[in-house]
């Protein structure tokens, strides 16, 4: 499975005010579910993850989100306390890795809460993992 965007290019500069566009192909056949993470890959060490974005129960048959998609998808509360995207909030003069990761799922929905989080997904989508594909954005605040 391959994730990419046509917003930045793998490890490279990301926008900053919206959802960038992402695109996949290769999904497996017999996927039931696609759920999507962002994640700040440069947090502090030993301590939680923080999650910019997750969505979940997307169907296998769709193949992108565009760029500041009003998405009718599932999508959790960010640890910044908004349910949605959001954008990239380093420390000034720093640059982070932002780790954008895709999920094939063997369910068509996870069990989860009307309210959750992106620590909530990894938990509900454990055991639940046919393939992965990930896209690494970067973002420095001047």
């Amino acid at each position: 499975m391959q994730l990419a965007s046509d917003s930045f290019r793998d490890r490279s500069a990301m926008p900053a005010i919206h959802s960038p566009q992402l695109r996949w192909s290769g999904v497996p056949s017999g996927v039931s579910s696609l759920a999507l993470l962002c994640m700040d890959a440069d947090a502090p060490p030993g301590g939680a993850d923080i999650f910019h974005w997750s969505v979940v129960d997307i169907p296998p048959s769709m193949t992108c989100l565009n760029e500041a998609a009003s998405l009718p998808l599932r999508q959790g509360q960010n640890d910044f306390g908004q349910v949605g995207y959001h954008a990239p909030l380093p420390p000034l003069q720093q640059t982070r890795h932002y780790i954008f990761r895709l999920y094939a799922l063997d369910v068509a929905r996870l069990a989860l809460p009307a309210q959750f989080t992106g620590a909530d997904v990894l938990k509900a989508i454990y055991g639940h993992i046919v393939d992965e594909a990930q896209l690494i954005g970067t973002y420095t605040r001047t």
